[in-house]
């Protein structure tokens, strides 16, 4: 099984934001739920979409008592750029050296160059999903990023630091393909039996 598992204590996570401070699961320890979401970040078209799906449950999340922390690839100062061109809805967090995803048990395949002009090619040719942040072709420093097969995770930890929901597994292949992260809906679901 990728990622944390259900039942466990949820890994120490404290990083940069695009805000410029740092923000980490213990700023909400004993106050509030914690969505922890891995992704590749705002270059990628698909997770901006996500993203902004969980922008629009996120009244509802936090009417639960929750917060979202969306963990990405990004750097630092590439996410600043973020945060002044995009009204970000929640912390958007850098870990561009997937320190966090690997304590988070997430991982990361290498492959060989020609799979990532595969990776590329395929990409180009994608329409990207509708998203409310708008198209832009990421820095090319963030390319790299889009093209390569790392995992993704989703989790809910409580207000005592334990894992309460997880889904985790490759962005590409089966068992990601058709849902990568839950509706709205199943995460207030989850988040009311908490």
């Amino acid at each position: 099984m990728k990622g944390i598992a259900v039942g466990q204590p949820a890994p120490p996570l404290r990083l940069p934001s695009a805000a410029g401070r740092e923000v980490g699961l213990d700023d909400f320890r004993g106050r509030m739920h914690v969505i922890v979401w891995f992704t590749k970040g705002m270059a990628c078209p698909f997770c901006r979409s996500q993203m902004s799906q969980l922008a629009r449950g996120y009244p509802d999340f936090q009417r639960l008592g929750a917060e979202v922390l969306e963990v990405s690839l990004s750097k630092p100062d590439r996410a600043g750029v973020y945060a002044r061109k995009f009204k970000l809805p929640f912390p958007y967090l850098c870990d561009p050296d997937y320190r966090a995803h690997r304590e988070w048990n997430l991982g990361y395949r290498e492959q060989g160059a020609l799979q990532y002009v595969a990776s590329f090619v395929q990409g180009m040719r994608m329409k990207p999903p509708p998203n409310d942040f708008g198209n832009f072709m990421p820095p090319i420093d963030e390319m790299a990023n889009l093209l390569t097969h790392d995992d993704m995770g989703f989790f809910i930890v409580d207000r005592e630091g334990m894992v309460r929901y997880s889904l985790a597994g490759a962005y590409h292949g089966e068992t990601m393909r058709d849902r990568p992260i839950p509706s709205n809906e199943e995460v207030v679901r989850e988040l009311e039996k908490l």
